[in-house]
């Protein structure tokens, strides 16, 4: 296959998913870390999404698909004290390479074998917003199903992905942009935002989530690769729309499947073109579930999970992060350590944001012949320990060159905005690990940029 993508027609597609462990369907590659502490293990690990749009796209190395909506990962677990911390982010998408879809679309289902619109497995929970194609009947036991085996044991973490939707400074495009879960190749166990979400809301954002691998501001790399301009505004409205749909409508907390009744009816009135499929029923019996529309057409293939993202249990990983603190030094009894007592904290003070104290370096030589290779040798810099000053003296550097060379290039300004703040700062200061990371981010979509 070439390198060019096979883009699908974007299919209106509202349905209900719930990943009950996001770290076991990917095979828990991480339990990460939260405020510089490392994460012990980890009790729940959810993500919700309310689904409006599909799409698959075929690349060279396999089909990604990608959903979205309004959506919440949820994470419960334990860090280094023994302290349990809940955390979240919000969701506007989720991006999904073939071998973890298969491996969704084949997970054991624990009833309505016999039901291929409604899934209700181990590792997924897909439900149809409109169920009106279905008998009363059938309506009656699906509902019950739903209630004990989703509605009920989550009901806690539904509420507040409902409480989230109302919040209006959550899900607004002109604040946030996209916030996409990826379980891509490139990108596996990460959230990918955009470096245009507004600055107070992106510090927030980008601090350390249990469970996750980080967080990447390169979204708009795979976006403006697979959809054009006008389906970029067509997605961005179909979200406004489902946000002030379901940020209003009134349902019964007690008994949850009232929220999807609810919606179908408002989704019906504020949304006519926007619908929800029947899966077609075949007498021949498929390798997997039908989760999305958009994957219908692979329902008789199955793509293996690839050496690369070797998978283990959850015993496994957490036995891991148990062995390596073992190996710390621990001082022996009879050694006199003087350790200087650091002040309490109350809460979990992120200091990754804190700047380190560094030794004043020479920087090295920029070169002046080609933009990418000032960026690459800016990138270098960044990942280094040099002062806050010299950084900033880099930047200054960097960007005289590049406008020597080109003119108008959007980020110059970015640069020279670098350049002031940095040859500012105290001396002796360093990057802490958030303006590393940001910077690194911000340095690697210019060369993209440049290319």
């Amino acid at each position: 296959m070439s390198n060019v993508a096979l883009k699908k027609k974007m299919i209106n597609n509202n349905i209900f998913l719930v990943i009950p462990s996001w770290g076991k369907l990917l095979g828990y590659p991480t339990l990460g870390q939260y405020a510089n502490h490392n994460v012990l293990n980890i009790s729940q690990d959810l993500v919700i999404f309310f689904v409006g749009i599909e799409r698959a796209v075929k690349t060279f190395r396999g089909t990604i698909y990608y959903l979205f909506g309004l959506g919440y990962y949820y994470t419960k677990f334990e860090v280094q004290t023994g302290r349990y911390i809940t955390d979240n982010r919000p969701l506007t998408g989720l991006l999904l390479s073939d071998f973890v879809y298969d491996r969704l679309a084949k997970s054991k289902n624990i009833t309505l074998q016999n039901d291929r619109d409604v899934v209700v497995g181990e590792d997924i929970f897909k439900i149809p917003i409109d169920l009106s194609f279905k008998s009363e009947n059938k309506k009656t036991f699906i509902q019950g199903t739903l209630m004990r085996n989703l509605f009920i044991p989550y009901k806690d973490i539904i509420l507040e992905l409902m409480d989230s939707i109302r919040d209006p400074n959550k899900y607004k495009f002109d604040k946030t942009g996209h916030m996409i879960l990826s379980a891509h190749w490139d990108f596996f166990n990460k959230i990918l935002i955009s470096d245009d979400m507004e600055p107070e809301i992106k510090l927030k954002y980008l601090e350390s989530v249990a469970g996750l691998n980080g967080i990447s501001l390169r979204v708009y790399k795979f976006l403006i690769e697979h959809f054009t301009d006008l389906e970029l505004l067509e997605i961005r409205e179909t979200i406004r729309k489902l946000n002030e749909i379901y940020s209003t409508i009134e349902f019964d907390p007690i008994y949850l499947y009232s929220l999807i009744d609810q919606a179908n009816i408002w989704l019906k009135i504020k949304m006519p073109n926007s619908i929800t499929h029947q899966v077609k029923h075949t007498p021949k019996k498929t390798l997997k579930e039908s989760i999305l529309v958009s994957a219908e057409e692979n329902l008789a293939s199955f793509v293996e999970w690839p050496d690369q993202f070797r998978r283990r249990t959850k015993k496994e990983l957490e036995d891991s992060v148990l062995i390596g603190r073992e190996r710390l030094y621990h001082p022996k009894k009879e050694e006199k350590t003087i350790m200087k007592e650091e002040p309490k904290r109350e809460k979990f003070e992120p200091r990754f944001i804190e700047r380190p104290t560094v030794e004043i370096k020479t920087l090295p030589e920029i070169p002046t012949s080609n933009i990418i290779e000032v960026l690459s040798v800016l990138k270098d810099i960044i990942k280094q320990d040099y002062d806050l000053r010299s950084i900033g003296k880099a930047f200054e550097i960097a960007r005289n060159y590049i406008k020597s060379m080109v003119l108008h290039l959007n980020y110059l300004w970015d640069l020279s905005k670098y350049a002031n703040i940095y040859q500012r700062a105290k001396p002796n200061l360093g990057l802490s690990y958030k303006e590393k990371l940001e910077l690194l981010e911000k340095v690697d979509i210019w060369i993209d940029l440049s290319k």
